[in-house]
């Protein structure tokens, strides 16, 4: 903590020796004070993709129980007199907002620049960014910003390779699909990364993914959290039917069988001249394989009852067809 805080200082004397820093008649920079939340504005870089109202009203209660802890970091408004920026606690600052508190806040000179910097020091010295807010966040900082690409290795703490990978897969996921998933808490960088090469190499990619999101009903509980949309969308862009095949007989190959979560088909079924062949080669679920091998009769059983529920027969002789599973 003392590191980062050593650098929002470093930042603000850089403002003030530059000249940068606006002229304000609220209270000393480099203080704490007790602010009105209205006098407080929006500043720096959006770095949140989602807060939900619901999570502020969780914090409200709990500041109007326990008190803020922690300062929020603002900077004086380069415009408006006596009020303010802020650059970093946004959820916090919306939170005393809602349970009609003062807001405490640490006050610092910082131009635009150093307003970004400090923003994304603070931030990711807490470590409450997920992976797809980090890359966001970099991606504005160039982009938005007008920061050096080092920049991002000192608000980052990271190397080239890594500012290299927040930086494409924060371009490589369009606006419509993000806003969609959300924050993706439990999302790390492998799968994003992985969904935005197949998203560059599979042209098809986003048309799938905006299929399924043009369909899916957000009050649908399966689709709840941010993590499960993610899934929905992943599955979606790895998902491709079958080729058409010819009309006549069907290809030795079989059919594929194509389950959810899956980016490849786990199996095949086919007609033979002896019956018909499932193959499993991947299962869907640990352990599925050794549950099928020992529940083969239930699974006939099961789907017998649901051929004679949609194809009523007259007919009581025994069926000729056999089954066989390899």
């Amino acid at each position: 903590m003392a590191a980062r805080k050593s650098s929002l200082r470093d930042l603000a004397a850089k403002s003030r020796k530059d000249g940068l820093a606006a002229a304000n008649t609220g209270p000393v920079a480099g203080r704490i004070a007790e602010l009105d939340p209205a006098i407080v504005h929006a500043g720096g870089l959006e770095d949140r993709i989602d807060i939900s109202q619901e999570e502020i009203a969780i914090l409200a209660e709990s500041l109007r129980t326990a008190g803020q802890k922690v300062p929020v970091l603002v900077r004086p408004h380069p415009l408006r007199p006596g009020e303010y920026e802020i650059v970093a606690g946004r959820r916090r600052l919306a939170a005393c907002q809602l349970a009609g508190l003062h807001v405490r806040a640490e006050i610092q000179d910082l131009d635009d620049a150093s307003l970004v910097m400090s923003q994304a020091i603070e931030n990711i010295a807490r470590e409450d960014l997920t992976y797809i807010e980090r890359a966001r966040l970099a991606v504005r900082m160039i982009d938005e910003a007008q920061l050096a690409p080092t920049d991002i290795d000192i608000a980052f703490s990271c190397g080239k390779t890594d500012r290299s990978r927040y930086l494409k897969i924060g371009r490589g996921v369009p606006d419509d699909i993000l806003s969609f998933i959300g924050k993706a808490s439990g999302i790390g960088r492998p799968r994003w990364e992985k969904l935005v090469s197949h998203i560059e190499t599979d042209k098809e990619a986003l048309g799938r993914m905006r299929e399924v999101l043009a369909a899916a009903n957000t009050a649908d509980d399966n689709l709840a959290s941010s993590d499960a949309r993610f899934t929905l969308l992943f599955d979606a862009a790895f998902h491709t039917e079958p080729t058409p095949k010819p009309s006549g007989p069907k290809s030795s190959a079989g059919e594929e069988i194509w389950v959810a979560s899956h980016n490849k088909p786990v199996g095949t079924i086919k007609r033979t001249g002896s019956g018909v062949q499932l193959t499993l080669r991947d299962a869907p679920k640990p352990g599925f394989l050794d549950w099928l091998a020992s529940n083969g009769q239930l699974l006939v059983d099961q789907m017998l009852r649901e051929y004679e529920a949609q194809v009523p027969s007259d007919s009581n002789d025994p069926v000729d067809d056999n089954m066989d599973k390899t």
